[in-house]
């Protein structure tokens, strides 16, 4: 529990500019571990430093609730399991997965780069196909597929038929980062979220309805470790 005695270590600050923003915004940008203050039209970073240290408690309390990195846990996610992160000798200094964990030849302080390099192949291997598959089944015919690292979306669909994915998805596990591709998938159709949409969800998404609710279910408590893992 943090209280208002609790020290703060204050994380990397990011400064940003809007023209929209009607007072200044505080947020944690959960990959880069930093805090992201906007300002609007006029306010100056004192300000922003200011209301910065008026939330204090708040940040403390975000630091606290953010997950390790995967370096630090000595584990990493890879569709819904915890791999162990191995560091080993490999002559030819390349990441292998074994039944026994994820090895990493590479130097310690290079872990981090790797991992997240593995992932992002891991995703581009396996995440294509299966969208493949996803739209013969719903008969749909997206314009493109693309997978992507973005900060709040793990999908998007556009008007002319491009889908976007994000690649973290591959630590998830395989119902849900499916049911996501359904969910974009059935956008080509029933471009809002109206009773005809989820219907049409729900008659793809592993598990019918109760897959779906499970999977939102799963995001909206795991998300964070998806971004801040590595």
């Amino acid at each position: 529990m943090v209280t208002a005695d609790t020290p703060v270590l204050l994380p990397p600050v990011l400064w940003r500019m809007s023209s929209r923003a009607r007072r200044i915004i505080l947020r944690l940008d959960l990959r880069r571990r930093a805090i992201v203050i906007t300002l609007p039209a006029g306010a100056t970073r004192q300000q922003g430093l200011r209301f910065l240290q008026s939330q204090s408690q708040w940040l403390a309390q975000a630091m606290a609730d953010l997950p390790p990195p995967a370096v630090d846990q000595g584990q990493i996610w890879l569709e819904g399991q915890a791999i162990p992160i191995l560091p080993t000798i490999i002559l030819d200094g390349r990441t292998r997965l074994t039944d026994k964990g994820l090895h990493v030849g590479h130097p310690p302080e290079e872990h981090a780069r790797h991992l997240l390099s593995f992932l992002k192949r891991r995703a581009e291997s396996l995440f294509p196909p299966l969208f493949r598959q996803q739209s013969l089944r719903m008969e749909a015919s997206p314009a493109k597929f693309s997978l992507r690292d973005v900060k709040s979306r793990w999908g998007s669909c556009t008007r002319q038929g491009r889908i976007m994915l994000s690649w973290r998805l591959i630590m998830a596990p395989p119902d849900i980062y499916t049911y996501v591709m359904v969910h974009e998938l059935a956008h080509l159709r029933h471009f809002n979220h109206g009773p005809a949409f989820w219907a049409l969800v729900d008659q793809y998404a592993p598990g019918g309805q109760p897959g779906r609710k499970k999977a939102e279910k799963w995001l909206s408590q795991n998300g964070a470790h998806l971004l801040a893992m590595i």
